[in-house]
């Protein structure tokens, strides 16, 4: 029998599954040995996991996101039944049917060279900043000048005539930032 149990940590990576329902194995996380994932085709998050099953499952983001954890488990555990659904034991009880399909592989798109630099960014200040945008402003390009500089944030409005996204020449109206690099132990 299959069993792991998801977090509210884990289950909060169906933010980065694709919101697009024609994609449906894009549309789940995915749990596989040690880990969950979840992608959109542009961006890939995954956390490890207790589970070491042989098994891989897709599950609908659709179908766990009301799912609330149990005080005395620390999650929401979900077991495989006979009949291949999936028995969810939180808050509540409820069984779901798990997507059928392949998940793509995102371990290969990690890249396998050494580093430029690396830089440390606090995700309060970053998210400080994003909140600074406006809701057209949907382009942002990060600018790095070395591991002991500040990144510079340029954002603006997303040209939807291209197919790669791209900033809209300056019009007096984009706005630009700077995030401060900390030290972290890496």
């Amino acid at each position: 029998m299959s069993e792991f149990k998801l977090t509210k940590k884990h289950r909060a990576l169906k933010n980065a599954a694709s919101k697009d329902t024609s994609r449906p194995t894009l549309h789940c996380i995915h749990i596989t040995k040690g880990k969950v994932q979840a992608a959109d085709g542009f961006i890939a998050m995954e956390r490890g996991l207790d589970y070491d099953g042989d098994e891989d499952f897709l599950l609908n983001v659709d179908d766990i996101t009301g799912h609330q954890d149990a005080k005395m488990m620390g999650g929401v555990t979900y077991v495989k039944q006979d009949d291949g659904s999936m028995r969810v034991i939180g808050k509540g009880i409820n069984i779901i049917k798990p997507v059928e399909g392949n998940y793509p592989n995102i371990d290969n798109l990690y890249p396998t060279t050494e580093p430029v630099f690396k830089i440390g960014i606090s995700r309060t200040l970053l998210q400080q900043m994003l909140n600074c945008l406006d809701k057209d402003e949907t382009a942002i390009k990060f600018i790095f000048y070395g591991e002991n500089s500040p990144v510079k944030i340029i954002a603006g409005p997303f040209d939807s005539k291209n197919t790669v996204p791209q900033l809209l020449p300056n019009d007096g109206d984009s706005v630009q930032g700077l995030i401060m690099p900390m030290k972290v132990q890496w």
